[in-house]
């Protein structure tokens, strides 16, 4: 079926065909696949945990400070500029320090997990008199400057006379036409289909799939959350945690992880990389999601035992990484004391 678009402003109309090489079909379903057929693994929104200020704090802990990390260079088709190299005092450098860190605030700021956003079903008037008047569908779109896109009125008559509210993809491409954003295109990649999904994730490009997931999709896109879930998913089974380490995607892993029930492989991670605030941390992060409170009373060491006997799934590899762990650290302790008594 034809589309064709009719923008306005303020009192003034104007019809125009959309050109076939710019914009693909309008249709109600644009989605590769049936979102409806995954299940999401979560019992709860998660927007209602993902803003908390406290689990805010752990997600930002456990997502790391690698400075090098954070500012590598990147292949993003831009021309790379030389290092500079000044000379500066300690009040300079202090200040310097300060810039970087708002930097790299701004450059691991997580992307929102969020439920999946409802279909548009609002019809706002049924014409039948309009049927057979055109074989095409006629978009008309607010493009009044400084209105929230998702709040631009966009509105579209149906060849059998139906005028209704614009459908979410509908909405989208037409924002994209008139309002670009940088990185995102008119039409869904084909990157983002399944099968060159999994081949780039069998490549292990999973931070170029979450970036690029991010500058094409809303938060709550069925897609986005297609994309990303799937991601996480592949990570969490072939322990690539590190990937993802200091960089903006982290801690909404592992919420998605904590949420579904399967942080064991990630705490199996830290313990053997014998990283036990983390440790500590993601289960603090499991009993605010699941009983909304933290066992502060409780150390580290405890409160990992404790997960481990209690609601983890995978105990005999967690019992055996963490005995492991607590003899290396008993043997470092006593050459330790031993060290320290020598030297007296």
């Amino acid at each position: 079926m034809a589309t064709r678009a009719v923008m306005f402003t303020i009192g003034k109309f104007r019809c125009f065909p959309i050109l076939k090489n710019r914009v693909a079909k309008f249709t109600s379903s644009s989605n590769l696949l049936n979102t409806s057929t995954f299940d999401p693994g979560y019992t709860r929104d998660p927007s209602e945990v993902f803003f908390k200020e406290n689990v805010q704090a752990l997600l930002d802990r456990l997502t790391g400070r690698d400075y090098e990390k954070v500012f590598q260079n990147r292949k993003l088709g831009q021309r790379l500029e030389p290092p500079k190299y000044e000379l500066l005092t300690q009040a300079e450098v202090d200040q310097v320090m300060v810039e970087m860190e708002v930097k790299l605030k701004k450059k691991l700021q997580m992307p929102p997990l969020l439920k999946e956003r409802e279909p548009v079903t609002k019809i706002l008037s049924k014409d039948p008199e309009l049927q057979g008047f055109d074989n095409c569908k006629y978009v008309f779109i607010d493009i009044s400057q400084g209105i929230n896109d998702r709040k631009r009125e966009v509105v579209v008559r149906d060849p059998n006379g139906v005028l209704r509210d614009a459908s979410w993809e509908e909405r989208q491409k037409m924002c994209q036409i008139y309002f670009p954003l940088p990185g995102r295109q008119i039409s869904m990649p084909k990157m983002f289909e399944e099968t060159h999904l999994q081949d780039c994730l069998d490549q292990g490009q999973y931070q170029f799939v979450l970036d690029r997931a991010c500058a094409q999709f809303e938060p709550d896109d069925p897609d986005y959350i297609r994309v990303t879930r799937k991601t996480y998913n592949c990570i969490d089974e072939n322990n690539k945690f590190s990937t993802l380490r200091s960089t903006r995607h982290f801690g909404p892993m592992v919420l998605h992880l904590v949420l579904c029930k399967r942080m064991d492989n990630l705490l199996f991670h830290f313990i053997t990389s014998k990283e036990v605030k983390a440790a500590a941390d993601l289960v603090r992060l499991f009993h605010l999601v699941w009983s909304d409170s933290s066992p502060s009373e409780l150390d580290e060491f405890q409160s990992i035992e404790n997960y481990i006997q209690g609601p983890a799934v995978k105990k005999p590899a967690l019992e055996l990484a963490w005995q492991t762990f607590l003899e290396i650290e008993k043997q470092r302790l006593e050459a330790l004391s031993q060290q320290n008594k020598a030297s007296n």
